[in-house]
């Protein structure tokens, strides 16, 4: 059943936001990796993650969700054929705080020929990682190893960084979290004792978590709002007022969601309250929230 909004209020653009709300204090720390080797003098060493290539580390520096981490180590100990061939092949992978693979292990070959002069070189194995847009906080691990293609010897070692991002509680069913009331889009303390006058933009945000994946964790999600009088009676109702269906090799541990509601001036002085219905259709579930808010 549709039913018309026009005398109380307009509802404005709803979506998914594309990337959760982060700060950047600093706090983090980057450890240095810790070599070890399988046999023979085959080393690894001098691990950086920094915000540029060939940059300082981040020492106490975190980064947040989007941003791309330069890491860069280096190998000695190496065989050098009699004409001076050297062939290496390096890895990297990081995992986020909860030992998840934030995406595929970067393969890097080193091939180069020394000369005299090049006793003293140490190859730098170099890589770009970019953290995913919707990411949780904490300490991520960087796990990197060199093999010699001569020698068949292989060393490893472990590194760290830290990210400061938005934190929200998994959960393992589908539930909508902090379903909260703002006085302006990009506040990022919510309300109180949500209260407005008519005529004003009420601006909503919440998390919606607990989902189910499917095949290259795909996620299949959508949501429902409706406004229900002081009497409970449905003045409002949108399904699907925004829908999320994406895959990536990272599985994105939670959507963001953020919509604003265009109150007439007209609007009758009273408490109102939203219901925000979300469903997974991977996991067939569906779960709701609910908050209310006054005009005055």
């Amino acid at each position: 059943m549709h039913i018309s909004r026009a005398s109380f209020f307009t509802l404005g653009p709803l979506l998914v936001a594309a990337g959760a709300v982060s700060m950047r204090p600093g706090g983090a720390q980057t450890i240095p990796g810790r070599a070890s080797t399988a046999s023979g003098s085959l080393k690894v060493g001098n691990a950086v993650a920094a915000q540029f290539e060939d940059g300082p580390p981040l020492g106490s520096l975190r980064l947040v969700p989007g941003e791309i981490v330069h890491f860069s180590f280096t190998a000695e100990g190496f065989r050098k054929s009699a004409a001076g061939r050297v062939e290496l092949t390096g890895h990297v992978q990081v995992f986020d705080p909860n030992g998840v693979a934030i995406f595929p292990k970067d393969e890097i070959p080193l091939i180069a020929t020394l000369g005299e002069e090049d006793k003293d070189w140490k190859p730098k194995m170099r890589t770009e990682v970019a953290i995913p847009p919707i990411a949780p906080p904490g300490v991520y691990k960087v796990k990197f190893d060199v093999t010699d293609e001569q020698s068949h010897e292989s060393a490893s070692g472990e590194a760290s960084f830290g990210v400061e991002a938005k934190f929200v509680a998994p959960a393992g069913a589908l539930v909508v979290r902090e379903l909260n009331f703002y006085r302006t889009q990009d506040d990022t303390t919510a309300l109180i004792t949500p209260s407005y006058r008519a005529g004003d933009t009420v601006w909503v945000k919440f998390y919606i978590t607990g989902y189910k994946y499917g095949e290259q964790n795909s996620i299949d999600t959508s949501y429902d709002v409706e406004l229900l009088s002081q009497d409970g009676t449905s003045i409002m109702k949108q399904e699907d007022a925004a829908m999320e269906k994406s895959m990536a090799y990272y599985p994105q541990p939670y959507i963001p969601g953020i919509f604003n509601l265009a109150l007439k001036s007209t609007m009758t002085h009273a408490t109102y309250t939203l219901v925000v219905t979300a469903h997974d259709a991977m996991g067939k579930q569906t779960a709701a929230a609910q908050a209310k808010f006054q005009v005055n």
